[in-house]
């Protein structure tokens, strides 16, 4: 025990978010979530809950945002500060109801209480407008996800519960005068039970055979285009003609998909005349030169509301009518047909200004990406591509995949394979592009479908349904990834269902919440 106080107080602000970026990937210590937290605890008792000492609780996850999502001010450093502030913000309040109900109910209560509140707060990070769930507790397991096979039944929201829960229990074992060992036998096995049944899944999922009747060749496209200079005037059309012969050499008969990352196309479209375009005109031309491939791409488009049509909060105005932007994913047919998906989880401050009908007057604060800024409009529910006799596939639009929920959303409606287009080198050779890429590892085991990247700048790749990483390319490397995609169409558990644990916790946590009123309002 650190005698001086001043630095035990120190120690225990700075200490969980040294542990939580060790555990993180791409660091390979996730071990050291199960007791990051309990700095945090003795904190709270050395403070005792005195006036003020909240802010330290807030500077220690304040700290934890900046050293695990600094790499975000890459793309805009004021915005990206006021982002982690407000989100150490909000991670705070779960906190704050743990200092409340240990007032009101006793420490051991307040720590379950505190499990259910931030199970709470993720899940509500997951569903309101104000999302930034990259910090899921249970995303921690997503590059040794060896460990955490069970997914498939409780989603990323089990990996949360689990790390709170074994941190609870080492938090009461170190609480306990005895100096026995038998007090780390809890804690202990409540690390090794769920490890134990992750590799019994692991073991079950290998060795039983699975029929597989067919594969489907897809070439993957990472063209490597420096994100700040893509939509220059005048090269609208020059970065689609390069994609496109770059797949030439590598397209054959077998060819099912080929798969070009978020904005491939960065001609501005008119969904309603489509063909006006010429990037429009050169993947509609290539689809008929080989008629047995799919083309799936990311494009920026808009399209005009018709008199009397019901608007979303983020129309906009031009010339006395009124139009959407969207981020879209579109997939075109060998006939040309083209079809469109317009992305639903849309990142906050760079593509919608959360609640617009009551923020729309800070539109001007929205981060500029390039191509179309402002609030986009969106799809109000997934829907996948139907892509005739190949498997149906769910275009996950970069920020998407990191929704367990929303992924899930795909799969019921009949995704056999997942697709995540995106565009990943606004954050450099940082943890933010490979953080992104392992994450989608979790969304093929939750749902045990194959996961197919393709990434403008990142890393492009192959994910079986036990989230493995198979081909895939190196950063800021260009390159036609040719992969054998396999098809799976059961519908897992948490398919099924969703995100059950974060409804049953908020349920739960809304209880507790008025039980606490209620005792304030008796005790007053």
């Amino acid at each position: 025990m650190i005698q001086n106080r001043k630095l035990r107080i120190t120690v225990y602000t700075l200490l969980p978010g040294l542990l939580f970026w060790l555990a993180w990937p791409p660091r390979d210590f996730f071990f050291l979530s199960f007791f990051a937290f309990v700095p945090l605890f003795l904190l709270e008792k050395e403070t005792n809950g005195k006036k003020r000492s909240g802010w330290l609780i807030y500077l220690s996850l304040l700290f934890w945002n900046i050293i695990l999502s600094w790499w975000v001010g890459y793309a805009e450093f004021y915005s990206s500060i006021f982002m982690m502030l407000a989100n150490s913000w909000l991670m705070y309040l779960p906190w704050w109801g743990f200092r409340k109900a240990r007032t009101h109910f006793g420490d051991n209560k307040a720590l379950f209480i505190f499990i259910i509140f931030w199970l709470s707060f993720e899940y509500l990070h997951l569903n309101w407008q104000i999302t930034w769930p990259w910090f899921t507790l249970g995303n921690i397991f997503a590059k040794h996800n060896a460990v955490v096979q069970w997914y498939e039944i409780t989603g990323a929201l089990g990996g949360s519960l689990w790390v709170l829960l074994t941190n609870v229990f080492f938090y009461k074992a170190i609480q306990l005068e005895t100096k026995k060992w038998t007090k780390w036998l809890k804690p202990s096995m409540l690390i090794v039970v769920p490890v134990l049944i992750s590799f019994w899944y692991l073991l079950l999922s290998t060795n039983v055979s699975y029929l597989v009747r067919e594969t489907f060749e897809t070439l993957l496209v990472q063209p490597n285009v420096d994100p700040l200079y893509k939509f220059n005037a005048g090269e609208e059309v020059t970065n689609l003609k390069k994609m496109l012969d770059m797949v030439e050499k590598e397209i054959t008969l077998e060819t099912k998909y080929v798969i070009m990352p978020e904005t491939a196309v960065v001609e501005y479209v008119d969904e309603d005349y489509p063909t006006q375009f010429e990037s429009i005109r050169l993947l509609q031309k290539f689809t008929k030169k080989h008629p047995s491939c799919h083309i799936i791409c990311g494009i920026s488009t808009y399209n005009f509301y018709s008199e009397g049509e019901p608007m979303q909060a983020t129309a906009r105005e031009s010339n006395n009518r009124f139009y959407e932007s969207y981020n879209t994913a579109m997939e075109v047919e060998p006939s040309g047909q083209l079809h469109f998906y317009h992305k639903s989880k849309l990142v906050p401050g760079a593509e919608k200004m959360p609640y617009p009908k009551i923020f729309k007057f800070l539109e001007f604060l929205a981060l500029d990406l390039g191509g179309i800024t402002g609030s986009l409009g969106e799809d109000l529910e997934p829907s996948t591509f139907d892509v005739g006799e190949n498997p149906d596939v769910a275009p996950l639009i970069c920020y998407e995949s990191v929704f367990p929920g929303y992924v899930a959303e795909f799969t019921r409606k009949g995704a056999e394979i997942l697709l995540v287009i995106t565009n990943d080198g606004w954050w450099r050779d940082t943890d933010g592009y490979k953080q992104h890429m392992y994450y989608a590892c979790l969304r093929a085991i939750e749902n045990r479908r194959e996961v197919l990247r393709s990434a403008n700048t990142g890393i492009s790749c192959r994910i079986d349904r036990l989230g493995k990483i198979h081909e895939h390319t190196e950063w800021w490397e260009p390159a036609v990834l040719k992969v054998q995609a396999n098809n799976h169409a059961k519908i897992t558990f948490y398919s099924k269902y969703g995100d059950y644990i974060g409804r049953f916790a908020s349920f739960i946590g809304i209880f507790f919440l008025l039980g606490m009123f209620v005792k304030k309002l008796t005790n007053s």
